[in-house]
């Protein structure tokens, strides 16, 4: 009976330790837009990321659009989550992204089926955990933008539109948080030194005194 209880003891601590391993490790998925439909005032950004733990969690984003001459990126942190739906035998992982972050007029959705593995470990375990290769969906857009503060001149005022969302694992990036132990904040600033090493700069606002949007910002761009 001792025996056994050890056993189930360590087989729990084990399961435990392996849980935490699971947890730590973030996949990156690359992200492309693609309008669909009539919209007004509506830009889909090009491309961008979603940073989050394998096992699910918060996320973050960056977002990437190309104007002219002109390379941009934007992050935002805690944005939206990342989980497994299932049904029987089925595994679907989900990006959401609604209002409960600082992008409030766009809802970001997603899901794929969990077929990819990939090789976790940690100091004592080593294992696989699945994730979904390909994610589909869409990212909707719509605001009046009654409460933003425009200058110039012009009637472009509201927004409308939608897009098709595509999110593929990004091998390198994701081989790199997993290899170098990485969290989501440590991927998310490797992901924006390669973008500033091709020409991105950060498309948000330095501060919050009225001009601009105060870094408001949906997952489209106001035509010019």
């Amino acid at each position: 009976m001792t025996s056994a209880r050890l056993y189930l003891l360590a087989l729990l601590t084990a399961l435990v330790c392996w849980t935490s391993a699971a947890q730590g490790q973030v996949v990156v998925y690359r992200l492309t837009f693609e309008q669909l439909g009539e919209s007004i005032n509506y830009r889909p950004y090009q491309n961008g990321y979603y940073v989050a733990p394998m096992a699910g969690g918060a996320g973050s984003l960056v977002l990437t659009q190309t104007t002219g001459n002109q390379r941009q990126y934007f992050a935002y942190e805690g944005f939206g989550e990342l989980f497994v739906a299932v049904k029987g035998e089925t595994q679907k992982m989900v990006l959401s992204a609604t209002a409960t972050n600082d992008v409030s007029t766009t809802v970001f959705y997603a899901l794929g089926t969990a077929n990819k593995d990939f090789e976790v470990e940690s100091r004592n375990l080593s294992g696989k955990v699945k994730v979904a290769e390909k994610m589909t969906g869409y990212a909707v857009s719509a605001d009046s933008e009654q409460d933003l503060p425009f200058f110039g001149t012009g009637m472009s005022v509201g927004v409308a539109g939608a897009s098709l969302l595509t999110a593929k694992v990004d091998q390198a990036f994701t081989n790199r948080a997993v290899q170098d132990n990485l969290d989501t904040a440590g991927i998310v600033d490797i992901i924006i030194d390669s973008l500033t090493s091709t020409g991105h700069t950060d498309g948000r606002p330095s501060n919050n005194n009225g001009n601009g949007n105060g870094g408001n910002t949906n997952a489209n761009a106001t035509e010019n």
